[in-house]
């Protein structure tokens, strides 16, 4: 059992507010850039991938959540 306090629903985990979705993106994670990229080019990419999550946004604080997509 945690003693963490834990926000209802799609509550902001700071202020309380309700959270307003901003929809799904994908993020990069993996690979290289800057000059990596410049020199080996595509190359570099080899070990990149993409990470499906759905952001979250606070109209109170203007925090920013990121959070896995439900499955379904």
């Amino acid at each position: 059992m945690s003693d963490e306090p834990r926000a209802p629903g799609n509550a902001c985990l700071r202020c309380g507010a309700e959270l307003h979705s901003l929809g799904h993106t994908a993020l990069r994670t993996g690979g290289s850039g800057g000059a990596w990229k410049l020199i080996f080019g595509e190359l570099a990419e080899l070990g990149e991938g993409t990470m499906n999550v759905e952001m979250l946004a606070c109209p109170r604080c203007r925090r920013l959540e990121l959070r896995l997509p439900e499955r379904g």
